[in-house]
Order: C-alpha cells, then sequence, then structure tokens
C-alpha cells in the first residue's frame, strides 16, 4: 500500500519535471501543423481534379519548324 503511494508519487513528479502531460497534449490532439497538413491535402487534390479536366479540354501538340534562311518564321509542319 506504501509502495503504490510512493510509486505514484514519483510519477506524478517525473511527469511534472519533464513536463509529460504537454508531451502527450501536442501529441493527442491537433495543432497547427496537422491543421496547415488538412489544408494542403484539401488544395492538392482540388488541384488534381483541376488539372485532369484541363488535360481532357486540351488539343492535341502540333509541331512546328522553323525556316532554314532567315531562323524566324515558324510554321505549322504538314501531316503526311
Amino acid at each position: 500500500m506504501i509502495q503504490a503511494a510512493i510509486l505514484n508519487g514519483v510519477v506524478k513528479l517525473l511527469a511534472k519535471q519533464f513536463k509529460l502531460d504537454k508531451i502527450l497534449e501536442y501529441v493527442e490532439n491537433p495543432n497547427d501543423a496537422d491543421k496547415r497538413i488538412d489544408e494542403m491535402e484539401i488544395d492538392v487534390f482540388t488541384l488534381k481534379k483541376e488539372v485532369i479536366r484541363l488535360d481532357k479540354m486540351a488539343h492535341e501538340p502540333r509541331d512546328f519548324i522553323q525556316c532554314d534562311c532567315c531562323k524566324k518564321k515558324i510554321k505549322e509542319k504538314k501531316k503526311k
């Protein structure tokens, strides 16, 4: 009985000394970093859907060539 009381006292003293209650609160409860990560996950999901939508709307890539003489004029390559 006395050993249990002493042991409880030692545990409480150690917990207070090393601030274990604050450590447990930080680990178990959501904090600022958790909230920012949640917001970023929502943003990434939204942007991924937007990229997929834009990719479906995009046209096929076009091939262009340069003039060998002037190197400035660019025209579309004719399909064969």
